[in-house]
């Protein structure tokens, strides 16, 4: 079935046609929670996410994608959570894999974990929106366009966010004598 006509069901109160989005959607929700809150704490977030869209679905306008709807609330709800209990997080539970495609080399695992812890401190560093789009673009691979609606902002200003954080890691990287920045993965 498509993913308008179980919209349409579930806002007519359909609780099947609601389960099969959340099973459409669960995975994305779920993965960008733990990048942003931990993976502690991402199953909650996720919980929430789709227990405010069942309360909310009927005001879905549908201007944007159903997928864009659930990012920003996961977005919204794990940043307010990050606010409200000022935790931090392991980096690694955080980003997990994909920091670094590239499998270290015999022997040169002690320099890909020192690579990789840098690259983490460097992303947290980053303020909040820069981090959320970053985020976004590097791990959840959405295109800057994606990103200002689920942010709510012009493509521009995302596109000049993620320039700012790309500048932002460029330096920390090279600060700490790392090497070549393409290392992080390229885009952000």
């Amino acid at each position: 079935m498509d993913e308008s006509t179980l919209i349409e069901r579930a806002r007519a109160g359909d609780e099947a046609a609601f389960g099969e989005l959340v099973g459409r959607h669960q995975d994305r929700v779920y993965r960008t929670a733990v990048r942003l809150v931990g993976s502690e704490d991402a199953y909650d977030v996720s919980q929430e996410v789709f227990v405010k869209a069942w309360r909310e679905l009927k005001r879905f306008r549908g201007s944007a994608a159903l997928s864009t709807w659930l990012y920003r609330m996961t977005v919204n709800l794990s940043l307010n959570y990050l606010r409200s209990t000022k935790r931090e997080t392991d980096r690694r539970e955080r980003y997990g894999p994909g920091v670094s495609e590239k499998p270290p080399a015999p022997g040169a695992a002690l320099e890909e974990d020192e690579f990789k812890t840098a690259v983490w401190a460097a992303i947290d560093s980053l303020p909040e929106r820069q981090r959320t789009a970053v985020i976004l673009h590097r791990f959840e691979e959405l295109p800057a366009a994606e990103i200002a609606r689920i942010m709510d902002l012009s493509t521009g200003a995302v596109e000049s966010l993620l320039h700012r954080a790309r500048s932002s890691l460029l330096e920390a990287f090279r600060s700490r004598g790392l090497g070549p920045p393409d290392r992080a993965g390229g885009e952000g």
